[in-house]
């Protein structure tokens, strides 16, 4: 048996190394990432537990239900 498990958070990377990215492209990459992955999943009929910090949460509530 195989378990997997995603964090999922606004893409902020670029901050760390002192570049500017804006709010709105940290959820869009972020998004792009999580459908990425649930398509995946969906493909190879797997499943996996995800952890996700409430300020994404809140930004995606089509893709992560309230």
């Amino acid at each position: 048996m195989i378990y997997l498990s995603f964090d999922i958070e606004e893409f902020d990377m670029p901050k760390e190394y002192g570049y500017d990215i804006a709010f709105e492209r940290q959820i869009a990459i972020s998004r792009e990432g999580l459908t990425a992955i649930l398509d995946l999943l969906k493909k190879h009929n797997a499943k996996a537990t995800f952890f996700s910090t409430v300020v994404f949460a809140e930004q995606v509530p089509d893709l992560i239900p309230p």
